[in-house]
């Protein structure tokens, strides 16, 4: 009865532990992110909008963005990012701030950002 008993008790806690193992697991909230980001020239100013982020200030020798604006709202016409008001049409391109036009934006490709020259500086 003792073995009988215990061979029982080990059995419920090796499956009890292999269920909290799954759903522990399946659980786990994962931000989905889009493994496509968009390019944007803005003026002189190049961006990168992901899933969660507006990336701005491209590094041309690191090739990263080193600012994020987050994303707070997705709409059909309009991406609001920041807390102060600004927003992004999606269907002209152009970013409003406070309802003031500051600037409009064009899509490009990845291969469109600017390069290092492969001489390198002259001075």
């Amino acid at each position: 009865m003792k073995t009988m008993f215990s061979s029982i008790s080990r059995l419920f806690f090796a499956y009890s532990k292999f269920i909290v193992m799954v759903t522990m697991l399946s659980g786990l909230s994962t931000v989905a992110n889009s493994s496509e980001a968009t390019y944007l020239k803005c003026d002189n100013n190049y961006y990168r909008l992901t899933g969660t982020y507006l990336e701005s200030n491209y590094n041309i020798r690191t090739k990263k963005f080193n600012y994020k604006y987050t994303i707070y709202f997705y709409g059909e016409d309009y991406i609001s990012f920041d807390s102060s008001g600004n927003k992004l049409n999606r269907n002209n391109g152009e970013w409003t701030s406070n309802g003031k036009v500051v600037r409009i934006c064009k899509k490009i490709s990845r291969d469109e950002l600017p390069k290092l020259n492969q001489e390198g500086k002259l001075f």
